[in-house]
């Protein structure tokens, strides 16, 4: 008998964790597509039957409607609009849309439409689940710096359950101090909606995009070089100029051969198209804010930059250079660890200069 209750328990424990913490994503990942304000954009189901289409800049709102479409009979539905940048997937079976809404610089949506049936549907209150389950984890006197999710997918031949990890650092409520690092792994079951398993991934060693702060110090002979809005250490000779921009504050680092140029405001790019595997991509923080860095394996072929997705007040900052030899690639990163940011902006246009005077 206790040789039978101890195979029993082993058998319902091998049960719980294959539902929970065990589920893991389609080993062969989905395809893509990335979303911007701008861009018309359109991604295909497995079957074929159905189409996304994320349509730009075609509202006066700066907002770009989203669709599904019906490719047999060339229906389309609007489901949203879209604010800022975003992902979108299908799931293997083509049965469900995954949508990852970056609507603010420190904060995004998931959501998942169902095209099962004859009109697509949205699975209404899934965001909303996520985020309970997610702040159910965090004390009541902390709150969260941002909150992104760097890895998102649907189960392994399983449409119905989503993987999400967050990515939240944590910040006082109450009194100011930089984020601590927290993250979540949180498996969702979409039929009914629930959410089945969650486990911390803070402590995990494996980079899941929780912020790991930077503790690298410019060098002694660096000198400060001051944007305003924020600064930067680099050797002697560098130099800040600012440009003239549209709608946000834009500018350039020039030394030692290099221009850095930069785009701080609410639409900055967010370094997308630089991917593995010709890129190196790391998330990290950088003095307690959270950056993504990007570095094409082939020096001087392609951009080597960094950006801060949320700078305050639904700011961001991209800070990037075009074909760096291998040393000044090197150079390059070692600056982007001594970013600073803090101060006000200055005007984000800068008047034109004055006509030439003709000559007597």
């Amino acid at each position: 008998m206790p040789r039978k209750r101890f195979l029993l328990a082993l058998i319902l424990l091998s049960s719980i964790t294959d539902v929970g913490l065990c589920t893991e994503c389609d080993s062969t990942p989905a395809e893509k597509v990335n979303l911007d304000l701008w861009s018309t954009r359109s991604l295909l189901s497995p079957d074929q039957r159905w189409k996304f289409l994320s349509v730009g800049p075609h509202s006066p709102e700066r907002r770009a409607p989203l669709y599904i479409q019906n490719t047999e009979s060339s229906k389309k539905w609007i489901v949203g609009w879209l604010e800022r940048n975003g992902t979108a997937f299908w799931s293997g079976d083509s049965k469900r849309l995954f949508l990852r809404d970056e609507y603010a610089a420190d904060d995004m949506k998931i959501r998942v439409f169902d095209v099962t049936g004859a009109v697509p549907k949205e699975i209404k209150g899934l965001d909303d689940k996520i985020q309970k389950a997610l702040f159910a984890h965090i004390p009541q006197n902390k709150t969260t710096q941002w909150l992104y999710y760097p890895e998102v997918c649907f189960a392994a031949n399983d449409s119905s359950t989503i993987i999400v990890v967050a990515d939240a650092p944590l910040v006082p409520k109450k009194e100011s101090g930089s984020g601590k690092p927290f993250g979540l792994k949180l498996i969702v079951n979409l039929d009914p909606l629930h959410v089945v398993d969650s486990v911390s991934t803070t402590q995990s060693p494996e980079p899941t995009g929780e912020a790991v702060d930077s503790a690298v110090a410019a060098p002694s002979d660096w000198h400060r070089v001051d944007a305003s809005a924020f600064s930067l250490f680099a050797p002697a000779g560098w130099e800040f100029h600012q440009l003239q921009g549209v709608d946000s504050y834009v500018g350039e680092f020039v030394g030692d051969g290099v221009v850095l140029k930069f785009d701080f405001g609410r639409y900055s790019n967010p370094l997308k198209e630089e991917k593995t595997p010709a890129y190196i991509v790391s998330h990290k923080s950088i003095a307690g804010l959270r950056v993504k860095i990007v570095s094409p394996k082939t020096p001087g072929h392609g951009v080597t930059g960094v950006y801060f997705p949320n700078v305050g007040h639904s700011n961001a900052l991209c800070l990037w250079g075009q074909d760096l030899t291998s040393t000044q690639q090197e150079l390059v990163l070692k600056i982007f660890e001594t970013i600073r940011v803090g101060g006000a902006a200055p005007r984000y246009v800068i008047p034109p200069p004055p006509p030439a005077k003709n000559a007597q």
